[in-house]
């Protein structure tokens, strides 16, 4: 029986390592069947997407605690530590709790195990988190998606509100190859009685979370449509926008995540509020927007060089990354240090930044899904590129090469984001 958190990291890693993602519903309804379905009886939003659920989750909570409503939220990947995955309106679950909770469902994944029916990872995290937001009381459960959503751990919920957030090539493995394919899986997410918004505009994926939408009788809105942003405003202080959706119009909303994109998210969070709260105040919409961040998203961790990671983890995100800084340091040279898990587009990321970079470096990280830092660099055609194996040192030099007028940027992998998150505040 474990009894700390440094045993249940351990045990979550070995986990990992393996049964590895073992897509279905059939094992996380057995193990929270076992467990006295603790899911049952909640309110859920369930967001799914390629890029840019975390963000919306984090404006929609935002807002709602603007409102005084006691909100819970499961995310995923963690920055920092595991407990991020798990909080009660900011609060992260505690190491006592998270024993407890784990300890509480040992005796049943030792059962499963028996019956060579092992819960994953993320199955047990997730009903550990399912088993806490039922015990402690919540309001509403903010929901993301791990991976895809039909076949998603999180998909054994009865949302009040789905939302996509957004459609792009990823895990085209276990996807699909086309953007159609990849909506269809966000999209099992779409429940009878819980209405969808979808921040997804390309005509393939819409038209197939519009026809999943119909085909279950329920309300559909999709930005640009039904949910209208306009009035843009971007300079070096930030950046608004004025909204609209049904009955509602709201000028000059100031937005503290940085990036266009985060506009669009934040469009979706404000009609999604509207959609689960009809009496909604202004104020609260204005609050939540204007105090929202997301760490690891376009975060700067220094000035002096400056730093900025970013978790675009696919060429949509990249994209994103690259348009954000053209806007915010236009006169500025780019420096990139780049590492992904091997099961991602790489190739396309790196042709990306190679386009904008004033030198890129590879590297790789220790986890069983890293690509390798020799074929990255295989992959990248820059022609100031440099290998480094060692992250750390990487980093080290990086900040040492960054002069006044450029940007050291960090990206490709959110949990190698998580490693240089603390290396780098552990160093200054």
């Amino acid at each position: 029986m474990v009894t700390d958190m440094n045993e249940i990291n351990r045990f979550f890693e070995e986990r990992q390592v393996q049964l590895g993602m073992n897509f279905g519903l059939s094992r996380m309804e057995t193990l929270l069947a076992k467990l006295g379905n603790p899911h049952v009886g909640l309110k859920y939003i369930h967001i799914a997407g390629s890029n840019g659920k975390g963000s919306t989750l984090q404006f929609i909570k935002e807002i709602l605690l603007a409102e005084g409503l006691r909100v819970a939220s499961f995310t995923s990947p963690y920055l920092i530590r595991l407990n991020e995955q798990v909080k009660i309106n900011r609060e992260e679950i505690s190491d006592e709790d998270f024993v407890s909770g784990f300890q509480e469902l040992w005796p049943i994944v030792q059962e499963m195990d028996g019956e060579g029916n092992g819960p994953t990872q993320f199955e047990i995290l997730t009903a550990m988190a399912f088993s806490y937001f039922s015990k402690k009381g919540t309001d509403l459960v903010l929901l993301e998606t791990g991976l895809g959503g039909r076949l998603d751990t999180t998909n054994v919920v009865k949302p009040l509100l789905s939302i996509i957030t957004s459609i792009s090539l990823e895990h085209t493995n276990i996807l699909g190859n086309t953007l159609g394919e990849i909506a269809f899986e966000k999209a099992g997410i779409i429940k009878r009685g819980a209405p969808i918004i979808s921040g997804v505009t390309t005509e393939e994926p819409a038209k197939v979370i519009e026809d999943k939408a119909r085909s279950m009788d329920v309300p559909y809105y999709q930005i640009d449509k039904d949910v209208h942003v306009h009035g843009i405003k971007q300079d070096e202080l930030g950046q608004s926008f004025s909204f609209s959706f049904k009955d509602i119009t709201i000028e000059n909303i100031a937005v503290k995540m940085l990036g266009r994109h985060q506009i669009y998210n934040a469009a979706l969070a404000i009609a999604a509020a509207t959609i689960v709260r009809e009496d909604i105040r202004e104020q609260s919409i204005r609050k939540g927007i204007g105090e929202a961040q997301w760490n690891g998203r376009f975060e700067i961790i220094s000035n002096e060089p400056l730093i900025i990671i970013d978790g675009a983890h696919n060429p949509a995100g990249i994209e994103v990354l690259l348009n954000t800084l053209k806007t915010r340091y236009p006169d500025y040279r780019y420096r990139f240090i780049f590492s992904s898990f091997r099961d991602k587009d790489y190739a396309t990321m790196l042709q990306l930044l190679d386009t904008e970079a004033s030198q890129i470096t590879v590297t790789e990280f220790e986890h069983e899904r890293a690509a390798n830092a020799e074929v990255l660099y295989e992959q990248c055609s820059k022609e100031k590129r440099e290998l480094e194996k060692d992250w750390q040192k990487a980093i080290i030099t990086g900040k040492q090469r960054t002069n006044a007028r450029e940007v050291l940027v960090i990206t490709g992998s959110l949990y190698f984001l998580s490693l240089v998150r603390k290396f780098v505040y552990s160093v200054e």
